[in-house]
């Protein structure tokens, strides 16, 4: 008994080790492996989320091609219509919030700025003052990187359609030649190894495919219910900070947080009331969606602690930054599942 644990934590360390090295490997060469295989990961994506629909009406119609082609008509004529009734919104809502920033960001100055004298003029004690002097402006960096970091997403949008085009390209060829693809992967295989890696496959889709999709139907019943509520509480720009929430979403835990962050401050800007109001929804909506929404659509498939998703998100945004934050959990998730699987078959 004593052998085996020995055995099994040996295989343990080893295997740390290797993964620590290729990680660090991959923080090496990041920023060139992140540009190159960008739009690959898009197609991947992709790939992943029709493969089911193709293989429908690939039985129905007889064939891959014509499969391909309805799924990708049937999803441009989605995205269009959305876009129509949405579009027309989004657009007036950047180019106002555009031209709007600089206005918010004087007041937003104008308004610390008070807060900075009264406070100095106040008859706090003397240590809440310094303490306040020590975090002011700490406070002011942090709100202000805020802002930049939204008009950097906002400004960042044109590349990231570029490289979804590109992904839907590629995916386009890997969905009309899965068939081939497989069939290719597969003879690279040992014979002794298939079952067991066959195995792995099913392992990881189901890690997969409980987190991709269910996290984007998650995130788009989010961009509803925030964008319904902020329209109820006459926020400007409502429908706009509906679809970064939403967007935001798919990073776990940070995610939420950081896409509430532009509500938060238009409206305290346009009226201090109606940011704790928007504080109210968001609480509200995120209990909903980590008692009911979470569970019930994406439950437990990636069989991750909280601990390790947090530790996994912290260090993909670290090393690999949007990227790594967006794709940090399901490569845990498949990282588990195959630490798994090779200890499983190494001691048995």
């Amino acid at each position: 008994m004593y052998n085996f644990l020995s055995r099994k934590r040996m295989m343990y360390l080893i295997l740390f080790a290797c993964l620590f090295i290729l990680v660090y490997f991959l923080y090496l060469i990041r920023k060139p492996l992140l540009e190159l295989f960008y739009p690959v990961f898009i197609a991947f994506f992709l790939t992943y989320l029709a493969n089911p629909l193709v293989n429908f009406f690939e039985e129905k119609y007889k064939s891959r091609t014509a499969a391909i082609i309805i799924v990708y008509v049937l999803a441009i004529a989605v995205i269009a219509g959305i876009l129509l009734f949405l579009v027309p919104e989004l657009v007036r809502s950047v180019k106002d919030l555009s031209r709007t920033i600089p206005v918010y960001f004087e007041r937003y100055q104008l308004i610390f700025y008070e807060f900075v004298i009264r406070y100095k003029h106040s008859d706090l004690p003397a240590r809440i003052k310094e303490l306040l002097d020590e975090n002011i402006a700490y406070l002011e960096k942090v709100l202000t990187d805020s802002l930049q970091i939204g008009v950097e997403a906002i400004t960042g949008a044109f590349s990231f359609f570029v490289n979804l085009i590109l992904g839907a390209v590629i995916s386009f060829y890997i969905l009309k030649d899965m068939d081939l693809l497989k069939k290719t992967v597969i003879s690279l295989i040992p014979r002794k190894a298939r079952k067991w890696t066959f195995a792995l496959a099913r392992d990881i889709d189901v890690v997969l495919s409980g987190f991709i999709r269910g996290q984007l139907l998650v995130a788009a019943i989010l961009s509803i219910l925030t964008a319904l509520g902020l329209l109820l509480l006459r926020v400007r720009y409502a429908l706009l900070l509906g679809v970064i929430v939403g967007m935001m979403d798919v990073i776990p835990y940070f995610g939420p947080i950081l896409g509430i962050v532009p509500a938060i401050v238009i409206a305290f800007i346009d009226r201090p009331v109606s940011a704790v109001w928007v504080i109210v929804l968001y609480f509200i909506i995120q209990q909903l969606e980590g008692a009911v929404i979470s569970p019930r659509i994406v439950g437990s498939r990636v069989g991750l602690h909280p601990v390790i998703i947090i530790l996994a998100v912290m260090a993909g945004g670290k090393f690999f930054g949007l990227a790594g934050l967006l794709l940090a959990v399901p490569i845990a998730g498949i990282i588990k599942v195959l630490v798994h699987r090779i200890i499983d078959s190494i001691v048995s």
